[in-house]
């Protein structure tokens, strides 16, 4: 497998940091590094098939062991390369690294601890990006032995969230002490992520639908008439037309006759 990492440089020894851990895994070394394995041991006394396995043990030991030199040494700047340049140990290596760019300090931690609780989600960030940046600095709190408490970390996972999120951020705080802990208020984020995304989803899927609609042209029915009849038709719309007009005359003059009538009766009596 073919797997290429940012060298080292002034910027990036935490990413840089995990970038190496994980090839170191993947060729099955990493071990090495935290000194869970360690040289195979020689029992006294052995020969023949024992030894033999011995002897093969302690090359693939020093095999990988090189390997892991090779690995951090080639994934450097020259610059950084210069610190760790004849010292064939990875594992003393590797902590010349870390104390290099990560010294034990009361100022480090001090800015880690102000990074963390300063930390906020980014526009269009998902929750799971957000709840990883968070571990990350509370990781290197734990390495400065500053560990940040869990009440703490959930804390934050909801401080400055968006306001699509105030329903079930005022449900979380509602909770009993013992349900308030990170993991499980970030898979009520996750949760709640995923369903805001399908709303919003079906909203733009609802728009999309009412401009199709709305541009579409109106379809006009017509009805065809027989040549034969059109005159007939016209005709009879004539007749209608004629009726309907009378219809609204005949009220009209039939109450002006009536008030005639009426002055007439006045003036002889």
């Amino acid at each position: 497998m073919d797997i290429s990492i940012e060298k080292l440089n002034a910027n990036n020894y935490s990413t840089w940091k995990e970038d190496v851990k994980v090839v170191l895994m993947e060729k099955g070394s990493w071990r090495i590094i935290t000194k869970e394995e360690k040289v195979p041991d020689k029992l006294s006394g052995i020969e023949g098939e024992k030894e033999r396995t011995y002897q093969n043990l302690l090359k693939d030991y020093n095999l990988r062991e090189d390997q892991v030199y090779s690995v951090i040494y080639l994934s450097s700047e020259k610059e950084y390369c210069l610190l760790i340049a004849g010292i064939e140990d990875p594992v003393k290596g590797w902590k010349i690294l870390e104390e290099h760019f990560r010294p034990d300090s009361r100022a480090r931690a001090i800015r880690l601890t102000d990074e963390f609780f300063s930390c906020r989600v980014c526009p269009d960030e998902d929750i799971g990006i957000y709840a990883a940046r968070l571990k990350h600095i509370s990781a290197q709190l734990a390495d400065c032995d500053k560990p940040i408490k869990d009440w703490y970390h959930a804390f934050q996972l909801i401080r400055y969230l968006p306001p699509e999120y105030a329903g079930i951020v005022q449900a979380i705080y509602r909770w009993k002490d013992e349900d308030f802990k990170a993991d499980k208020v970030l898979s009520e984020l996750l949760a709640e992520e995923a369903r805001l995304k399908q709303s919003n989803k079906d909203q733009e899927v609802l728009a999309c639908q009412a401009k199709i609609n709305s541009s579409r042209p109106l379809k006009v029915i017509t009805r065809k008439i027989p040549s034969g009849n059109h005159d007939q038709v016209e005709l009879t719309r004539k007749v209608k037309g004629r009726q309907r007009k009378n219809q609204k005359r005949r009220p009209r003059s039939f109450s002006q006759k009536q008030q005639n009538t009426s002055l007439v009766t006045d003036v002889n009596d």
